[in-house]
């Protein structure tokens, strides 16, 4: 009797463990949701002055439309400061696996000078109807946190990194350049940056030129990323290739260096095209052909997006603990499954030797 209790239990727990893992597991291992950045950091902001970041929303299941809900909890000044731009309209739609959210921080002239700590709490709600468990799909809600961490200091502060140099194949007579990519780390404007131009030939046994420059054609204002250049206009490549080391210096530092390969080419001949036309025979009219540079030429730029390093991580591991939450169940209930038949065979065997025993018993008996 006891032994049949014992199965009865332990098989119920197998068929539930089962049923839970098939209807559960699968679909939260492969639903995962995760910001880039997960925080808004900030240790130099001036009294009146505005911040923005972009946290990026990411998810790995786009099979439907997920409304975008958020909370901000923290200190008193950090409700009242911190905004998510368009937080009403935040949809990641069917498709989407990455939605860019910028959150903006406004400091009032009159803040104090001391720290601010908060968050924001982000979840995706599915905007389909929730339907029954049997053979429908469940509503889901998915969730992140975002750590706010802002300083409002009276101090100001320069501060910046290079993200990248590049340098454009140049024509015969054209000036040298750089393409400059500047982030701006601090809370003043960038307008100088001092570095050095080395120019070598194409084999690098000899320095053609040394050139230094102070100067960027755009101002960087405080926590912005901007594209400028840096013009020489006194420099002039003859045709051919070159090598090009830059460095960057701050504070008596080298804090970029690169070597670059600058090509300058022949300058292209420019040659006209002469329609002969022909007597009594009346021109067709040409189609418009769309030249480079229009806005039918044009691509459309999009934003840079941060490497999701981070919210690729945490879904990563996340997906790596539900799935060994489930290898987990299946193990215990295989184990479970050995378990009531070395249990049913003990059974078996029990039952046999008492009737063997019975047996003799009565043909003893019997016999006498």
């Amino acid at each position: 009797m006891k032994y049949s209790k014992f199965i009865l239990l332990t098989i119920g727990i197998v068929v539930m463990g089962i049923l839970a893992a098939m209807r559960v597991s699968p679909y939260i291992t492969k639903a995962a949701f995760g910001t880039s950045p997960p925080w808004v950091r900030n240790d130099h902001l001036l009294p009146g002055s505005t911040y923005e970041q972009i946290i990026n929303l990411s998810r790995n299941e786009t099979d439907q439309d997920m409304k975008v809900e958020t909370r901000i909890e923290g200190d008193k000044e950090i409700l009242k400061w911190l905004k998510i731009e368009n937080e009403g309209s935040l949809i990641m739609r069917k498709g989407v696996m990455i939605l860019p959210m910028k959150v903006v921080v406004k400091v009032p002239r009159q803040a104090a000078l001391k720290d601010y700590k908060g968050g924001i709490f982000v979840t995706l709600e599915s905007m389909q109807e929730p339907t029954d468990l049997q053979g429908g799909n469940v509503a889901i809600k998915l969730g992140a946190h975002i750590l706010v961490e802002l300083a409002v200091t009276g101090e100001k502060v320069t501060n910046y990194r290079i993200r990248s140099v590049t340098l454009d194949e140049l024509q015969k007579g054209q000036n040298f350049n750089m393409n400059v990519e500047v982030e701006n780390l601090g809370n003043t404007e960038i307008t100088d940056l001092t570095g050095q131009v080395e120019i070598y030939n194409k084999n690098e046994t000899e320095i053609l030129k040394t050139l230094t420059f102070g100067k960027l054609d755009t101002a960087v204002s405080p926590d912005e990323v901007v594209k400028t250049k840096i013009n020489f206009t006194d420099l002039i490549l003859d045709p051919g290739e070159y090598w090009v080391v830059i460095k960057v210096f701050k504070d008596n530092e080298t804090i970029y260096e690169n070597r670059l390969y600058q090509k300058v080419n022949e300058e292209t001949a420019i040659t006209e095209n002469f329609t002969v036309k022909k007597p009594g025979i009346p021109k067709l009219p040409q189609e418009t052909e769309v030249q480079p540079g229009t806005e039918t030429g044009k691509g459309i730029e999009s934003a840079e997006q941060p490497i999701m390093h981070e919210a690729a991580k945490k879904s990563a591991q996340s997906n790596n603990f539900l799935v060994i939450f489930g290898i987990i169940g299946i193990s215990f209930g295989l184990l479970s499954m050995i378990a009531i038949i070395v249990l049913l065979i003990i059974l078996i065997r029990n039952q046999r030797q008492t009737a063997i025993q019975r047996y003799l018993t009565e043909h003893k008996l019997h016999n006498e």
